[in-house]
């Protein structure tokens, strides 16, 4: 007799859960995780421009002070800083108490 192994109930036969703490674990041991907010990063505005001619798109970019070539599908205004977060890092308190 074939089994789907796509629909397992892993809670009721995991061995290391004993019988009445089903509800108290989450997904993947993430027990005792602090919660994690996204921030909403959408664009508060959208708007498509049609620029007739070269000399037309030059003056866009000028005025707009970014570097858009034949390829650019979107800009962000004012310049979006894409590495401004790329060096946070998650410190527990333990790890700076070592230092």
């Amino acid at each position: 007799m074939a089994t789907n192994k796509l629909n397992v109930d892993n809670v009721s036969n995991n061995l290391f859960i004993l019988a009445g703490q089903e509800d108290e674990r989450t997904p993947y041991d993430w027990d005792g995780m602090p919660e994690f907010v996204q921030p909403d990063t959408e664009a508060f505005a959208k708007i498509t421009v049609r620029i007739r001619n070269q000399e037309d798109l030059d003056e866009f970019i000028k005025l707009m002070g970014q570097n858009i070539t034949p390829k650019t599908k979107a800009i962000w205004y004012p310049v979006l800083d894409r590495n401004r977060n790329s060096l946070l890092r998650w410190m527990d308190e333990d790890d700076e108490s070592q230092d």
